[in-house]
């Protein structure tokens, strides 16, 4: 339904805009690139009847689904939708709880302009990204309004991220564009505060946890952090082999020969043009070849 009220003589009034139309999301009108913003294709009639009527620029509508009761915002970009149908996002369609197809009331509104915005990313994910703070401003410039509660989508990176707009002022919709806005983030969905590790003898033991380490904190402490220059080769942690040790070379006993377990002696041998002697063999090389005379100066011997 449209309704429309003129005014006579020196106190004019703005219009009011109001219809309804079957919804569908970007992808029926291949315009999947609408998915980074807020913006809705609407029929060439909404326009006819828009530029008619004394509404406020730039123009910003509510979108409202009469079965479901959910509510967001949003502005338009293009008057090109088939008439009696208009084409949003899909995740603001998330928002609505509707499907394809289904039927919501689009109004025009006045918005104030946003002074402040705080967001919650819905994955710890976003916060691998290099430099978050300017990836969502960057990508806020896409959008003309926001909705407390709603929850948006920034593709970045063929990545797509959701945040949930947790605080929006001066009041729970506001338009952004063109404004000075200052934007804030909450915890991300599933984040946990980095925990300090106990030493043996600490005295401010946490919870009552001992100084031993637990079984999952021994293995991570034994896997390697950060990248690493192994043998010459620049190595990320998952590309570092694990030292492996020959067992033939270990000792069975403290005490006799052979390489202890925690000397962390590799079990490579070096390369080398000599070997040493075995004991109680005659004086026999390992290498089978036959052993020179070793010859010392009699003034080196002791006397």
């Amino acid at each position: 339904m449209m309704h429309g009220w003129g005014y006579t003589g020196a106190f004019r009034q703005p219009n009011r805009f109001e219809e309804q139309y079957h919804c569908f999301s970007a992808a029926y009108a291949d315009r999947n690139h609408l998915e980074g913003g807020d913006k809705i294709l609407l029929p060439p009639s909404a326009f006819d009847t828009l530029a008619r009527l004394n509404v406020d620029y730039p123009m910003l509508f509510q979108l409202q689904s009469p079965d479901k009761g959910t509510m967001t915002h949003c502005g338009v970009l293009e008057f090109t939708a088939e008439e009696g149908s208009i084409y949003i996002p899909f995740w603001m369609m998330q928002n609505l709880l509707i499907t394809e197809g289904s039927l919501i009331t689009v109004t025009n509104v006045s918005l104030p302009k946003a002074n402040f915005v705080k967001l919650q990313p819905q994955h710890v994910d976003f916060l691998n990204i290099t430099n978050p703070r300017a990836v969502l401003e960057h990508a806020l410039r896409n959008f003309s309004c926001v909705t407390k509660g709603d929850v948006i989508c920034i593709p970045y990176n063929q990545k797509k991220y959701y945040f949930e707009l947790k605080e929006v002022k001066p009041q729970d919709a506001a338009c952004i564009i063109e404004t000075d806005c200052n934007v804030d983030f909450d915890a991300p969905v599933g984040y946990k505060e980095p925990v300090r590790k106990i030493k043996s003898g600490d005295e401010n033991l946490k919870d009552g946890i001992s100084g031993e380490k637990k079984e999952e904190e021994k293995e991570e402490d034994s896997k390697p952090k950060g990248i690493q220059i192994v043998d010459g080769k620049i190595m990320r942690p998952d590309e570092i082999p694990v030292k492996e040790y020959d067992p033939s070379i270990i000792a069975e006993k403290v005490g006799q020969t052979g390489v202890q377990k925690n000397t962390n002696i590799p079990a490579v041998a070096p390369q080398v043009d000599y070997w040493a002697l075995q004991g109680g063999t005659g004086g026999q090389r390992l290498d089978g070849k036959t052993p020179a005379v070793l010859r010392i100066p009699k003034e080196q011997l002791w006397m």
